[in-house]
């Protein structure tokens, strides 16, 4: 059977651990309250995200089913034209003149046929350079990216403040829990009337 002071010391003992007990079950309601509230601050953030990336997202997919393959038809077309252009242009170095056959009229040296103002047809081959084409294809232009809107990033310096502020609270409650034990064991030790209750 337990006697008086020990009787005492467990019920201070019972008393403190109630106490903590009841800080930790401040301190856990006050984190779960700060966690509800952010995670309802972070699922409107994202809301609002969701919101601003809707007009890009749309952009985009117009850019990616119609406006790039366009343009990559476009710039297919105008590579093909650009390549026979080349092709002329190499065959044209190659051979950059074309042979021609030219008949003219002349004097006739035979002194009958001049004599009677008939005249001889000579024919001769002469060499007339080739044009040279010119490219009118146009390139394409390609069409300007969609941009993504400037993003925020998710403030979270209010709940790590509120985070800091409920657990020095707790800090700050169970040091003083413990200096008011210390100090009362202290004082068993200097004042002899209450030496006794340690025993």
């Amino acid at each position: 059977m337990a006697t008086l002071p020990q009787f005492k010391q467990r019920q201070i003992a019972r008393r403190s651990t109630s106490d903590i007990e009841r800080l930790s079950k401040q301190y856990k309601s006050s984190i779960d309250a700060l966690t509800g509230e952010y995670q309802t601050a972070f699922t409107g953030y994202q809301a609002g995200v969701a919101q601003k990336m809707q007009p890009f997202e749309a952009q985009m997919a117009q850019y990616k089913e119609s406006l790039l393959p366009t343009y990559e038809a476009q710039k297919a077309t105008y590579q093909k034209s650009l390549d026979d252009y080349n092709a002329v242009l190499a065959d044209l170095e190659k051979n950059p003149v074309i042979a021609r056959t030219g008949t003219q009229e002349v004097k006739s040296s035979n002194p009958l046929k001049a004599l009677v103002g008939k005249k001889d047809t000579i024919s001769f081959e002469y060499f007339e350079p080739k044009p040279i084409p010119k490219f009118t294809g146009t390139a394409p232009v390609a069409p300007e990216v969609p941009t993504a809107p400037t993003i925020e990033e998710f403030d979270s310096s209010q709940f790590v403040a509120k985070k800091t502020e409920a657990e020095s609270t707790l800090k700050r409650e169970i040091g003083e829990r413990r200096a008011a034990k210390l100090g009362a064991v202290s004082r068993k030790a200097t004042r002899p009337m209450l030496s006794g209750a340690q025993s």
